[in-house]
């Protein structure tokens, strides 16, 4: 994980990272004409939200204990990749 770093202790970085909220537009920072890193918005797709809880119960009719004894069966069935046992 990346470590997070308080843009209010940097204002000219602040002040980008507003433009970049603002324009929803990624920015290139540049060292001499290489590309050293990007600072890019973060978006919230409601929809997405929206998409993942619609599974939210689709599994309700499922028999767990026999969908549990059906994929350990297919396990020990495949000869080309067999169970491992610990």
């Amino acid at each position: 994980m990346s470590t997070a770093i308080d843009i209010n202790k940097i204002p000219a970085l602040a002040r980008l990272v507003e433009e970049v909220e603002a324009t929803k537009k990624p920015r290139e920072l540049k060292r001499d004409d290489r590309v050293v890193a990007v600072v890019s918005p973060v978006t919230y797709d409601s929809s997405a939200k929206t998409d993942l809880m619609s599974f939210f119960g689709s599994w309700k009719d499922v028999d767990t204990e026999t969908l549990k004894e059906d994929i350990y069966s297919d396990r020990t069935r495949n000869a080309s990749n067999p169970a491992i046992n610990l």
